[in-house]
C-alpha cells in the first residue's frame, strides 16, 4: 500500500514533489497544464514552481517550466557516496564491455528496486527500462527477484503488503506461492531471471550482492528478446554476472 497525500505528515512537501516527479515524466510543463493533471490550484502550482525556480531547481522559458541542473549534482553526489555504486562501478562497466549488454546497479529502497548505475549499449533497452533513478517492482525483475531472494520471509511479506503483486505483463509472477518457489529457485542458483515479466521484448539476468553487514542490491544484464536468449542467457552472460556479482562483495568486504 502506498501513502497517500492525505496521510503525509506535511502535505506541502508532497505536493512539491508531485509537481517535480510531474516535470521530470514531461520535460516541460506550463502551470496550467500541471494544475489539471495533478488536480491542484494554479494559484499553488505557481506558488510551488516560482520558489523552486528561486531555489535554483526549476527553469522557467515562455511561460513553461522543467527541471534544472541542480537536481544533477544532487543525484551524482547521492550516488558518490553510496557503498554499492563505489564497489560495483568497476565491473558493471567490465561486464557491459565484455557482453554488449545493457548492465545496471539495482538497489533496495522503499520497497522497489532502483537503478543506481548503468553502463553498455542501450539500443536494445534504452526504451524499455526505467533511466537512472528510476524504480521498478522487486517482484517483476530479475533485480529485484535476487534482491528478494536475500531477505527474509518477514520482509518479503512487508514488501508485497506495500507494493503488491502488480502484474506488468501476462508473463509477470502475481501469487505469494508462485513468487516463494521462484525466490527458493534463485537461492538454489545464485541467479534470477526475467523473460519478458517487467517489459514483454527484454530478457535479463541478475545475481545479488550483499554487504557484510546485511544490505542487498544486485547486478543484472539485460537485452531485447532476440539476442539475449538460450545459452547466451542461461549460461553465457550468468556466468559472467555471478563473477561480477563476486567481484563487488570481495571489493565490499575490503572495504570493512
Amino acid at each position: 500500500m502506498e501513502t497517500t497525500q492525505d496521510q503525509l505528515p506535511i502535505r506541502a512537501v508532497g505536493t512539491c514533489f508531485r509537481l517535480i516527479e510531474a516535470l521530470e515524466d514531461r520535460r516541460e510543463a506550463g502551470v496550467t497544464e500541471l494544475a489539471r493533471e495533478l488536480d491542484i490550484s494554479k494559484g499553488t502550482v505557481h506558488k510551488h514552481l516560482s520558489t523552486l525556480q528561486s531555489l535554483g531547481y526549476v527553469e522557467r522559458d515562455n511561460g513553461t517550466y522543467r527541471l534544472g541542473f541542480r537536481f544533477l549534482g544532487i543525484g551524482e553526489r547521492v550516488r558518490s557516496h553510496n557503498q554499492f555504486c563505489l564497489a560495483a562501478r568497476p565491473a558493471i562497466d567490465n561486464l557491459a564491455e565484455t557482453t554488449s549488454a545493457t548492465v545496471s546497479l539495482m538497489i533496495h529502497q522503499h520497497d522497489l528496486g532502483v537503478y543506481a548505475y548503468r553502463a553498455g549499449v542501450t539500443y536494445d533497452t534504452g526504451g524499455f527500462l526505467p533511466p537512472v533513478g528510476g524504480s521498478v517492482y522487486l517482484h517483476a525483475t530479475a533485480g529485484g527477484k535476487a534482491i528478494l531472494s536475500q531477505l527474509s520471509t518477514e520482509q518479503i511479506d512487508e514488501v508485497i503488503e506495500q507494493r503488491g503483486l502488480t502484474e506488468c505483463t501476462g508473463k509477470t509472477i502475481t501469487t505469494k506461492d508462485e513468487l516463494t518457489e521462484e525466490l527458493q529457485s534463485v537461492r538454489d542458483r545464485g541467479l534470477a531471471f526475467e523473460r519478458g515479466e517487467h517489459v514483454p521484448s527484454i530478457q535479463c539476468v541478475g545475481a545479488p550482492i550483499t554487504t557484510p553487514s546485511g544490505s542487498v542490491a544486485s547486478i543484472t544484464a539485460a537485452g531485447n528478446i532476440d539476442k539475449m536468449s538460450g545459452k547466451k542467457l542461461e549460461e553465457d552472460i550468468a556466468g559472467l554476472v555471478i563473477s561480477a556479482s563476486n567481484a563487488v562483495e570481495v571489493s565490499l568486504l575490503q572495504e570493512v
